[in-house]
């Protein structure tokens, strides 16, 4: 299971609903509102799902942006140091900080 930090950039009017969208989704958890413009939240699924996320989070009405704060995909390498999900280091790495709506 990958664990990844996001702040979710939103217009000040929609940032309720859009923190609301958010943490009813499965496997999102959110922390509040800062500044009134973004929703902190983590997400935990395999790692490969975590890019799905957060695109659709950046889909939503009233969103602005998508940051990664944070990953981690430690408890995804086995003992060999091989990464244990569908997903390469390579394409993991490639993987864009910021998703634009």
């Amino acid at each position: 299971m990958a664990i990844s930090g996001l702040l979710v950039h939103c217009l000040k009017d929609d940032i309720h609903d859009v923190e609301e969208k958010v943490n009813l989704m499965e496997e999102m958890t959110t922390y509040g509102i800062h500044e009134d413009q973004y929703v902190i939240a983590v997400v935990e699924s395999p790692s490969d799902i975590i890019e799905k996320v957060v695109k659709k989070i950046g889909r939503m009405d009233g969103v602005l942006t998508v940051y990664t704060t944070y990953l981690t995909i430690e408890d995804e390498i086995d003992e060999d140091g091989k990464l244990s999900t569908s997903i390469s280091y390579e394409q993991l790495m490639k993987m864009e900080p910021k998703l634009d709506s």
